[in-house]
């Protein structure tokens, strides 16, 4: 479509002797000719980044008014809009599909200067109809087979990941899959949650290269598997992906909140499905643990990954009754919970612990007797310490009053 919409507009730009761009409906710009003269801001913004601020598109639409026609934009410098533009709809059966664009700068749009961007209006909105038929039935097509890559069956995966390679609907390389998942207010999705989801891989998608990434949503889950980038960098590029996404899906919902996870690389596409448990599991344990980030990949777990892959039942028969003891004393016993979790952090250096306690020496002794009476453990056995370490991340993963540092 790129192509044939950039030969409609450097061809009406030649016919009417000035510069011409072509838009969509939420004025990101698909074509556009040169520009000799002097380029405003949202001109440059446009080319730079394909899209337009938010109350620029305002500022479009209130000008155009619904008009099936010619229409003017008037200047606002306090926009960046410094030059006018002459816009004329691109519509197709009665759906406004973009814009063709014109600089009122470069003189006034007349007889044939208006017949040309008619035509070119009209000329477009079949390309760009055509296209949209088309992308739909590739996206039906790829959900298809994105549905078949999480099947149960080894044979259907391997296919599905196959026929996803051959028909090119991604590129051959190292996948990981990242999940957004939001708390639906009510435990109920709706219409509204689907088309947020929805939104936001759009939004994420759009930025990415051809072929980099595949995408569908469930219930309450925005789901990305994408070719993952090459270099040290790598997951840190993966995580900034994910953040992109959260504050998509954020900005489009009213949940009350949004997670994501991100599972670890896989070599084979029929494997994804291994990363994507990876990335529930690790929402999962970040609702609960709330010292971890909204966005975490599954490495970032640490201990959390292992115990999160016990049953809860055994978990909970796995506490120490000393640590529950301790646990039930409620916010008497908060300064002591931090005092035990940060003394294990710190390795036992009582040095370190008191540094990031902001709490001299004795003060610490004395909060750690304490805890020693309290539990019946001995901090100074390795045993005994790794026990209450665990039991600190135990109680964090089943729900148990932990105060947050």
């Amino acid at each position: 479509m790129t192509n044939s919409l950039q030969r409609i507009a450097e061809s009406l730009a030649e016919r009417l002797g000035r510069s011409a761009a072509i838009d969509d409906a939420r004025l990101r710009l698909l074509a556009h000719s040169s520009h000799q003269g002097k380029v405003d801001r949202v001109r440059a913004e446009s080319v730079l980044r394909r899209a337009v601020p938010k109350v620029v598109a305002e500022h479009v639409y209130a000008c155009r008014d619904g008009a099936t026609g010619l229409f003017f934009v008037t200047p606002r410098e306090d926009l960046g809009l410094d030059d006018g533009r002459i816009g004329h709809p691109i519509i197709h059966q009665g759906a406004l599909l973009g814009f063709v664009w014109l600089l009122t700068s470069e003189g006034p749009v007349e007889g044939e200067h208006h017949n040309a961007a008619r035509g070119a209006a009209s000329d477009a909105a079949l390309i760009m109809h055509r296209d949209y038929l088309q992308a739909g039935l590739d996206r039906d097509r790829e959900h298809a087979l994105i549905k078949q890559l999480f099947d149960d069956a080894d044979a259907q995966r391997s296919a599905a990941a196959a026929e996803i390679i051959e028909e090119r609907l991604f590129g051959a390389g190292s996948y990981a899959v990242l999940v957004a998942e939001i708390d639906l207010p009510g435990g109920h999705a709706t219409d509204g949650h689907q088309l947020a989801l929805a939104s936001g891989l759009a939004a994420v998608r759009s930025r990415r290269a051809p072929q980099s990434v595949l995408t569908f949503e469930r219930r309450n889950q925005a789901i990305l598997i994408t070719a993952e980038p090459l270099g040290p960098s790598a997951r840190d590029e993966l995580i900034a992906l994910g953040g992109s996404l959260r504050d998509a899906v954020a900005a489009a919902s009213d949940a009350d909140e949004c997670w994501v996870g991100i599972g670890r690389s896989r070599s084979d596409l029929a494997e994804v499905t291994s990363s994507y448990d990876e990335a529930l599991r690790t929402i999962r344990i970040c609702r609960r643990v709330r010292t971890l980030d909204p966005v975490t990949p599954v490495e970032r777990l640490g201990v959390y990954e292992l115990l999160g892959q016990v049953p809860e039942s055994t978990l909970r028969s796995m506490l120490h009754p000393g640590l529950r003891v301790l646990m039930e004393q409620g916010s008497r016993a908060d300064s002591l919970i931090q005092t035990l979790e940060t003394f294990l952090d710190s390795a036992g250096d009582v040095k370190t612990a008191s540094e990031r306690l902001f709490a001299h020496r004795t003060s610490l002794y004395y909060r750690l007797r304490r805890i020693q009476e309290l539990t019946g453990l001995d901090l100074s056995n390795g045993d005994d310490r790794l026990i209450a370490h665990l039991g600190l991340k135990i109680a964090r993963l089943i729900d148990l009053e932990t105060p947050d540092r």
